[in-house]
């Protein structure tokens, strides 16, 4: 009891470490986020190579992803369902940001990559491929 005689319960992390453990269908469940996740996230991978503005499809394709594989990191962490699957879905979390990020910057610079786009369409040859990615990507003026 504290001074104004309120009596608080505590828990020993024994009595927590007691709690039931989940579900045949939480896991289910949980399962089902992380295979929801992995297919958006191929379909993502696959669908980047799309040009402009398709290239819209895949950048909504991994913000859902994005937004689903948290909710999965969440749902494995509260199930206790081992190291593998959430260490997996981390992974994939930094494939999905990271792609993401990369066709999100793609759109932002509409002009500059449709210009991009444009060129690399008409080279004919490696050479022409090549000149395209030399006057057009900054990292390789660098050179």
């Amino acid at each position: 009891m504290n001074d104004d005689g309120a009596q608080y319960k505590t828990q020993t992390l024994a009595e927590q470490s007691r709690r039931p453990g989940a579900t045949d269908e939480q896991k289910k469940n949980a399962v089902r986020y992380v295979r929801v996740f992995w297919l958006l996230v191929l379909v993502m991978l696959l669908s980047s190579g799309l040009v402009l503005p398709w290239k819209l499809v895949p950048l909504a394709i991994g913000l859902v992803a994005f937004v689903v594989g948290i909710i999965a990191l969440v749902k494995l962490a509260r199930r206790r369902m081992g190291a593998l699957l959430p260490v997996l879905v981390s992974l994939g979390l930094v494939i999905t940001f990271l792609t993401t990020l990369g066709l999100g910057f793609m759109v932002a610079i509409w002009d500059q990559t449709v210009t991009y786009e444009t060129c690399m369409r008409s080279a004919l040859t490696l050479d022409g491929a090549e000149a395209c990615q030399a006057e057009y990507l900054p990292f390789q003026q660098m050179r």
